[in-house]
């Protein structure tokens, strides 16, 4: 007497025959999809320009290019980050003269590799910056990539974020600026 002969294949050849038609559909399709005519152009169908001009260039500010903030006296909250220590941690920043003249941490942390700060503890002179060297970071050309957000008629950004090298690790930095009040 001869064994039944199995009414399924084993499973793992199912499994390959399913892997190899889930890599060819995705080709197949794309290959069907192209044509080198070379003659593809595209269509606007959307309505013509108009032949009038603007009445004046409405660009906005680019790196390079943003404005200095005008008061010299004013404090302002200062959060920066990066791969340093007090990271993080809001700095209660006082400008006098357009000189930074005191900064403070403005709440408690503790633990991590910054170990205790609490608020009103001196801030590291890293952190002693102006709104106007922030804006300086923003302006920085040099820079591999600089984002700011800046809102319409506002007199500063609220964030820049400064990468100075795409092949360096770990040396990128972000500003975000609140809680500005002139004096």
């Amino acid at each position: 007497m001869e064994p039944d002969a199995p009414s399924t294949r084993p499973s793992s050849m199912r499994s390959l025959a399913l892997s190899v038609a889930a890599l060819l559909l995705p080709l197949s399709l794309a290959a069907c999809g192209s044509s080198d005519d070379g003659d593809d152009v595209a269509t606007d169908p959307g309505p013509t320009a108009s032949s009038s001009p603007t009445p004046s260039p409405t660009a906005a500010p680019t790196v390079g290019t943003y404005p200095e903030f005008e008061p010299t006296d004013y404090t302002f909250e200062l959060t920066v980050s990066c791969f340093c220590m007090g990271a993080g941690v809001p700095v209660v920043v006082t400008v006098a003269d357009a000189e930074v003249v005191g900064a403070v941490y403005g709440m408690d942390q503790s633990g991590g590799r910054d170990g205790e700060i609490q608020a009103g503890d001196p801030a590291d002179k890293f952190f002693w910056l102006t709104i106007n060297d922030v804006i300086e970071k923003a302006n920085d050309t040099e820079a591999a990539r600089v984002d700011v957000e800046w809102p319409a008629g506002q007199d500063y950004p609220n964030s820049v974020y400064v990468d100075g090298d795409q092949q360096i690790a770990d040396d990128e930095t972000g500003y975000t600026i609140a809680n500005v009040e002139v004096t």
